[in-house]
């Protein structure tokens, strides 16, 4: 009876300690920050001038680019390791209501957004989620809905990237 007991306390602990491993991997990995190339400016531009190439497949700008550091200066907040923060939104109508369709509450998470910032090293970094390990949680429509989302994000910063 002990033997078991212990075995099944075991069992328990190494489970829980698997998926508190696996929520710590999951919750540092779930926003990417990718280095850039090239410095803020190229960055930004790459970025308006990729995302439109994709317009015929729905891909676009749904509302303007957001300069998230202003709001910083005008608040006399300081980020001392951000230079520059400009926040772009990425949308895919077409895509995004498929998961809408699925699951209403999705659209809390709509559009992607793009954060390129240039830190205190001088080097540019654009900040987003992580769509393809977000897509493993799901299953059905949104799983592929947003793995369709990820090979194109792969696309966009391959060209922007290049």
């Amino acid at each position: 009876m002990s033997k078991a007991l212990g075995f099944i306390g075991g069992l328990i602990t190494g489970v829980g300690g698997l998926g508190l491993a696996g929520m710590k991997l999951f919750q540092t990995q779930m926003v990417k920050e990718i280095k850039s190339p090239k410095n803020f400016e190229e960055t930004c531009e790459e970025i308006e001038k990729v995302i439109p190439e994709f317009a015929s497949e729905g891909w676009g700008f749904p509302f303007d680019k957001w300069n998230f550091h202003k709001v910083f200066e005008d608040r006399n907040i300081d980020v001392p390791n951000i230079k520059k923060l400009t926040v772009y939104f990425v949308c895919n109508a077409k895509l995004a209501a498929k998961v809408i369709n699925t699951n209403n509450a999705m659209a809390g998470i709509m559009p992607c957004s793009w954060a390129v910032m240039e830190k205190a090293d001088g080097k540019a970094y654009i900040a987003k989620m992580n769509i393809g390990l977000m897509a493993k949680v799901f299953t059905g429509t949104i799983k592929e809905t947003m793995e369709e989302v990820e090979s194109y994000e792969e696309k966009m910063f391959e060209k922007i990237f290049s």
